[in-house]
C-alpha cells in the first residue's frame, strides 16, 4: 500500500493505492472506492479504516482469487466529490499508463456520497468504466442515461434515513439527484439491460447486520454474487449504439473503434467491423432485421478483424497485401482474397433505394476508401482524414494529397455538400496527443489537411518525434484542424 496524489487543472487529490503481486507481462483489474461523508479530511487512514469497503478487495482471500489494484482517494473536509469528477476521471486514463492495469476492467463503487460520485463518473466517462456498483447513493436521472451501455448493480436500503432509497434528494453537500430506485428506472428506461438493483426491506439492515438502514454497504459488500458478476464484466467484448438518423447506426468497441450499420430497403451494410472481442455481426443484427453485408474502410485489423464472419465482403484489393498482418495478429480471420469484392472509384454498393458510392483515397494504406451516403447525407470516412501516415505501406504524401484533391472536387457537386462526416475513431477524432481538443472530421479538416500535406512536402512545416513507430521515426505535424503522424519517406 501506498499513498500518491492525483492531480489535474489545479486540483489534487490524497490517495492510498494497493498494488498487487503483479507478474511480469500480466495486466490486473482496477478498482476505485470512492467512500462516504464520514471519512473526508487529510488523514487517509480514515477511508482505509471504512468497512467493509476498499478492504473488501484488498484482502488476502479476495487477492488470491481475484488479484487486482485498488485506488481510495480521499475528499477534503466539507467538499463533495462533484467538482474532482473530472479529475476522476482523467485518473481513469492515466493510471493504467502508469502501472500494469487492465484498462477494459476498471471497476468503480462507492457508499453514500461515494455512492453519488460512482452514478457522476459513469455520467461523465462511461466509455471507461467496465462495471460499477453505487451504494446507497443519488444521481440526475437524466444525466445518467449516458451510461446506458455500463453494467451496474447497485444497493440500497428502503428505510434508508439519510438519502432515500427513491425520490428527490438534496444532499447538505449541495448535489441534488433522486434515490436509487429512480435511478435504476431511468437506466432502464434509456435501455440499458444490464443494470441490477438489490432493495433491503424495512429492518433489514439494523435486524440482519446491526447497523442503521443507511449502512447498505455492510450488506452489498459481502454479496458474493453481486462481487463475482462486477469482476466477470470487461469492455473488451462490449458494443454501444446510436442512432445516427433512422436507417443508420454509430457502433463503438472498446478500442475506440467506430463500425457504422446503414440500412436500404433490401438488406444492409456493416462498414468496419473494429478490434473488439465479441461478434460485431450478431450486435448488428440485433439493430436490422435487413440480412448484413460488410465493407471494409481499408485492411487494417481495428477494422477488419472479423471479416472471416462474412462470406464475402467489400474491400479495395490495393489491400490485400496487408490481410496477412490481420492475420498474424488473429488467426482465426481465415478470409481470403476469393472472399474480397473489390470495389474501386465510382462504384456502388446498392441496398435497396440506399446507394453507397465509393471514393478512393489511398495514402493511410493504398487501398484506402470511403463510403457516400448520399440519401442518409452520411460520409463515412475510416482513417481516410484520421490521419496516420507512418504505418507500414502508407503512401507518399503526394499521392494521398492527389487522392484527396479529387474527393474534395467531388463533395463540391450538388448532392454532396452537406454530408456528416463519421469517421473510424470518433471518439478519438483531434490531435495526436492525450488531452488536444475534438476536433471532428469535416469539410473544414479535409481543406486543412490539404494544406498540411502541401506545407509537409515544401518543408514549410516540421513534426516534433512521436512514440508509435513502426521501424522508422515519426513525426506528428497539424495545420489548424488537420493532424498527422508520418515518417520522412512518405513526406519526401
Amino acid at each position: 500500500m501506498k499513498t500518491i496524489e492525483l492531480k489535474h487543472a489545479g486540483q489534487y487529490l490524497n490517495a492510498a493505492l494497493y498494488e498487487p503481486s503483479c507478474a511480469a507481462g500480466e495486466k490486473y483489474p482496477l478498482v476505485l472506492f470512492l467512500h462516504g461523508a464520514g471519512e473526508r479530511g487529510e488523514n487517509i487512514e480514515k477511508v482505509l479504516d471504512f468497512t467493509p469497503g476498499a478492504d473488501t478487495f484488498m484482502n488476502s482471500a479476495w487477492q488470491k482469487e481475484h488479484p487486482c489494484f485498488v485506488l481510495a482517494p480521499q475528499c477534503p473536509d466539507n467538499q463533495s466529490w462533484v467538482p474532482y469528477i473530472e479529475l476522476l476521471a482523467r485518473t481513469l486514463y492515466t493510471l493504467p499508463r502508469e502501472y500494469p492495469i487492465d484498462e477494459c476492467r476498471i471497476y468503480v463503487t462507492g457508499v453514500s456520497m461515494g455512492g453519488a460520485g460512482t452514478w457522476a463518473l459513469l455520467t461523465t466517462c462511461p466509455q471507461r468504466i467496465a462495471a460499477a456498483m453505487p451504494v446507497c447513493g443519488y444521481a440526475d436521472p437524466f444525466a445518467v442515461r449516458a451510461a446506458r451501455h455500463v453494467p451496474v448493480w447497485a444497493f440500497h436500503a428502503v428505510d434508508d434515513p439519510v438519502v432515500p432509497y427513491t425520490g428527490a434528494y438534496h444532499s447538505p453537500h449541495g448535489a441534488r439527484g433522486v434515490g436509487t430506485r429512480m435511478v435504476v428506472s431511468s437506466l432502464r428506461s434509456a435501455g440499458n439491460r444490464d443494470v441490477h438493483y438489490t432493495a433491503y426491506p424495512a429492518g433489514y439492515m439494523e435486524k440482519t447486520w446491526h447497523t442503521h438502514p443507511h449502512g447498505a454497504w455492510a450488506a452489498a459488500y459481502r454479496d458474493e454474487a453481486a462481487l463475482a458478476w462486477l469482476f466477470s464484466k470487461t469492455r473488451r467484448d462490449r458494443y454501444e449504439a446510436e442512432m445516427i438518423c433512422p436507417g443508420v447506426y454509430y457502433i463503438e468497441d472498446f478500442n475506440d473503434d467506430s463500425m457504422y450499420l446503414v440500412e436500404g430497403r433490401e438488406k444492409a451494410l456493416l462498414i468496419d467491423t473494429g478490434l473488439g472481442d465479441g461478434d460485431p455481426l450478431a450486435f448488428a443484427q440485433t439493430l436490422t432485421t435487413l440480412p448484413i453485408e460488410l465493407a471494409v474502410t481499408h485492411a487494417h485489423l481495428d477494422h477488419m478483424r472479423h471479416s472471416h464472419r462474412f462470406p464475402q465482403f467489400y474491400m479495395s484489393k490495393k489491400d490485400l497485401p496487408l490481410v496477412s498482418r490481420v492475420q498474424d495478429a488473429f488467426p482465426e480471420n481465415t478470409s481470403t482474397a476469393a472472399q474480397v469484392i473489390d470495389i474501386q472509384d465510382g462504384d456502388v454498393i446498392d441496398l435497396g433505394g440506399v446507394e453507397i458510392e465509393v471514393a478512393e483515397v489511398g495514402g493511410h494504406t493504398p487501398g484506402t476508401v470511403v463510403f457516400i451516403d448520399r440519401a442518409h447525407k452520411c460520409l463515412f470516412t475510416g482513417d481516410a482524414l484520421g490521419l496516420w501516415m507512418q504505418v507500414p505501406m502508407a503512401l507518399p504524401l503526394s499521392t494521398y494529397r492527389e487522392n484527396l484533391l479529387r474527393l474534395q472536387e467531388k463533395l463540391a457537386q450538388p448532392g454532396y455538400t452537406e454530408l456528416a462526416f463519421l469517421g473510424g475513431h470518433r471518439r478519438q477524432e483531434g490531435g495526436v496527443h492525450p488531452g488536444e481538443p475534438y476536433v471532428p472530421n469535416s469539410y473544414e479538416k479535409m481543406e486543412d489537411m490539404l494544406v498540411l500535406c502541401e506545407k509537409l512536402i515544401a518543408g514549410e512545416i516540421k513534426g516534433e518525434p512521436y512514440p508509435v513507430n513502426f521501424g522508422e521515426p515519426a513525426f506528428a505535424a497539424s495545420y489548424k484542424t488537420a493532424n498527422m503522424v508520418y515518417k520522412e519517406s512518405v513526406r519526401r
